[in-house]
C-alpha cells in the first residue's frame, strides 16, 4: 500500500500563494517516489484549489467563513478565517486517516495539531516563525539563519528539525538551471535585464511603488524590465498602466510557469523576502530584497549579513524609494560578488533532503560484504569521529579486515550497508547480547559523504526496519555523552535514556516502539 499523505494549507489575497506553492513541490517529490498526496484547503478568497487540482492532486475544499474574512497584516487568526477550534472540527470532517499530516499554517500551533493525532501517523510542520508550539515529529524551517535551537521548548523531544535553506522546498528546474545560471553571471555584462516579482497576490501593491523607485535610478537605456504577478493580484491592471510608463520596456508576466529561466536570464531581482529569495540563491542571482510583510525581516537581516542580497528595509518606510534607488546602483559595482553570495547560501537540494527524512528516499538496505570492509574502516577513521566511539584508539587497517571477515560470519551479529541512490551510505551493525539472545546492541556510521545532510535518521530506521533485525525485541544504544548528534538521532528513532556515566549514555526501546514501523513500505531489500 502506498503511503498517504494529506497537506493542510491555505492560499488567500491576504495570506498569498507561498505556502501552498511550496506544499505543491514536497508533494510533487513525495508523488514521484509512490505516495499518495491530496489537500486540504479552505474557500477563502484567492484559494487554490483549481491549481492544486491542474497538478494532479485531489482537493477536499473546506467551507468558508460564515462572516467577513479578516483583512490586514496576516496575524494568525486572520489567517485561518475561523477560530482554530473551528478549523479543527472541518478537519476532522474530511480527514479519515494519514500516514502523513503536513501542516504549513501559521494560525495553528500544538493544540489544533493534537486535535488530529487519532487521525494520522505523523505530523510533520512547516513553519517560518518559531513563535508558539508544534506537536509534530518532524519540523521544516527553510529561513536563513534559523538554527535548531531556535525551537527549543516548542516541539517534543524526538521531533526532528530541520533548518536553513539546504531544506528549502525548490522545484526540480531549480537545481537543474543551477549550473547553467552560475556559470553566465561572470560574463561581466552589467545590468541589462531586472526581473521583479513582488509576491503572487502582492496585497500591498509593492510592484507599483518599485516601478516608481526604480524611474528615478541610474540604469543603462538597453535596459528591460519582467514584472511577475498572479492573475489574483488586487494590483494587477494598475501595475500594467504603469509599466507602459517606465523608461524602459516592461513586460507583466501572468502565472509564470518558467520561473527558473526568467531567473536564469536575469542579471539583476528585486524581489520580497519570502520564498522566492532561496530561488534566487539557487540560481545565483544578484538580488534587492524588499521587505512585504513583519515575518520577513530575520531573513532579510540574515541575508545581508552573509552579503547575499541587499535589502531595501520595510515597504513602508518612508524612505524606502531613495533605499531602492541607492540599492540598485550599490547592486550594479558588485553583481559578482552577490552572486557568489547567494548561490552559498541555497543548493536547490532541500526537497530531497526532506523526502529522505520522511522515508521516501531512495533508501535500499543490504548485508554487508568483504569488500566493504576497507570503505567502513576508512569512515571509522575520518575527522574527529573517533573521539566518540566506546574505544578512540585507532585500529590498523590490517587488523580491522580479520575483525570484518570473522564479524561477517559471526552468528551474533548482523552487519548491513545502507545505500543511498545504490552509493553505501551507512554501516549498521547489530550486536546480539549473550545474556539476553532476544536483545542487541546497535550503532552506526555514516559514510562523511553524507554526514551533516539530515540523512542519519532514515537510514537507521531502515535498518532497523529490516527482516535481519527481526530477532531482537530489545535495542540498546551507547553514546559519548558529550556526541549530542548521536544522542538526538537515537531519540529521533524511538530511543529513550535509561542510564548515564561519566562518559556514555544508554539508550534503550522495543520492537513496539511506533517509529521502528516507520518505513518497511518505503526501503527496498537487498541480497
Amino acid at each position: 500500500m502506498n503511503p498517504r499523505f494529506v497537506f493542510r494549507v491555505d492560499a488567500s489575497v491576504t495570506i498569498g500563494t507561498g505556502h501552498v506553492m511550496r506544499c505543491l513541490t514536497l508533494a510533487d517529490a513525495l508523488r514521484a517516489r509512490g505516495a499518495e498526496c491530496r489537500f486540504v484547503t479552505r474557500d477563502l478568497p484567492g484559494h487554490l484549489a483549481a491549481v492544486i487540482e491542474d497538478r494532479g492532486f485531489a482537493v477536499l475544499l473546506l467551507p468558508a467563513p460564515s462572516g467577513p474574512v479578516p483583512q490586514g497584516p496576516p496575524t494568525h487568526v486572520a489567517w485561518a478565517g475561523v477560530s482554530w477550534e473551528q478549523d479543527l472540527a472541518d478537519t476532522r470532517t474530511v480527514i479519515d486517516g494519514a500516514d502523513w499530516l503536513v501542516v504549513d499554517h501559521y494560525a495553528f500551533d500544538a493544540r489544533w495539531q493534537q486535535g488530529l493525532r487519532d487521525r494520522v501517523g505523523r505530523i510533520m510542520v512547516i513553519d517560518d516563525l518559531a513563535d508558539r508550539p508544534h506537536a509534530a515529529d518532524l519540523l521544516l524551517d527553510q529561513n536563513l539563519g534559523r538554527a535548531a535551537q531556535d525551537y527549543d521548548g516548542l516541539l517534543p523531544e524526538a521531533c526532528r528539525r530541520l533548518t536553513g535553506p539546504r531544506f528549502a522546498l525548490l522545484r526540480p528546474e531549480f537545481r537543474a538551471a543551477r549550473m547553467a545560471s552560475l556559470a553566465r553571471r561572470g560574463a561581466g555584462q552589467g545590468v541589462r535585464h531586472i526581473l521583479i516579482s513582488m509576491g503572487g497576490t502582492d496585497m500591498p501593491d509593492a510592484t507599483s511603488r518599485v516601478l516608481d523607485a526604480l524611474s528615478r535610478a541610474d540604469l543603462p537605456g538597453e535596459l528591460h524590465l519582467s514584472v511577475v504577478m498572479g492573475r489574483s493580484a488586487p494590483a494587477l491592471e494598475r501595475v500594467r498602466a504603469r509599466a507602459a510608463r517606465m523608461p524602459w520596456p516592461t513586460e507583466v508576466l501572468v502565472d509564470v510557469h518558467d520561473m527558473a529561466r526568467l531567473m536564469q536570464d536575469a542579471d539583476l531581482a528585486i524581489g520580497a523576502g519570502g520564498s522566492t529569495t532561496w530561488e534566487r540563491c539557487c540560481l545565483g542571482l544578484p538580488s534587492i530584497i524588499v521587505e512585504t510583510a513583519d515575518n520577513q525581516a530575520g531573513a532579510v537581516a540574515a541575508m545581508e549579513a552573509e552579503a547575499a542580497a541587499l535589502g531595501t528595509g520595510p515597504l513602508l518606510d518612508a524612505r524606502f524609494d531613495d533605499r531602492l534607488v541607492q540599492a540598485v546602483g550599490q547592486a550594479q559595482q558588485e553583481l559578482e560578488a552577490l552572486s557568489q553570495s547567494a548561490a552559498r547560501v541555497c543548493d536547490g537540494e532541500g526537497v530531497c533532503r526532506a523526502v529522505t527524512e520522511m522515508g521516501l528516499g531512495q533508501i535500499r538496505v543490504r548485508k554487508a560484504r568483504m569488500s566493504d570492509a576497507e570503505a567502513i574502516w576508512h569512515w571509522r577513521h575520518h575527522g574527529d569521529a573517533a573521539a566518540f566511539y566506546l574505544d578512540p584508539t585507532p585500529t590498523p587497517l590490517v587488523d580491522h579486515l580479520a575483525w570484518f571477515e570473522t564479524a561477517l560470519a559471526s552468528p551474533s551479529r548482523d552487519l548491513l550497508i545502507v545505500e543511498y541512490d545504490e552509493q553505501p551510505a551507512a554501516h549498521v551493525r547489530f550486536d546480539r547480547c549473550l545474556q539476553h539472545p532476544d536483545e542487541a546492541e546497535i550503532s552506526i556510521y555514516l559514510n562523511p559523504l553524507f554526514r551533516g545532510k539530515s540523512m542519519s535518521t532514515p537510514f537507521l530506521l531502515a535498518a532497523i526496519n529490516m527482516r535481519h533485525s527481526s530477532p531482537y525485541k530489545h535495542m540498546i544504544a551507547k553514546a559519548h555523552r558529550s556526541n549530542e548528534p548521536s544522542i538526538r538521532l537515537f531519540i529521533s528513532a524511538g530511543f529513550e535514556r535509561v542510564s548515564e556515566t561519566d562518559q556514555f549514555v544508554t539508550l534503550r526501546t522495543n520492537e513496539k516502539s511506533a517509529r521502528f514501523k516507520r518505513d518497511d513500505q518505503q526501503v527496498s531489500e537487498g541480497p
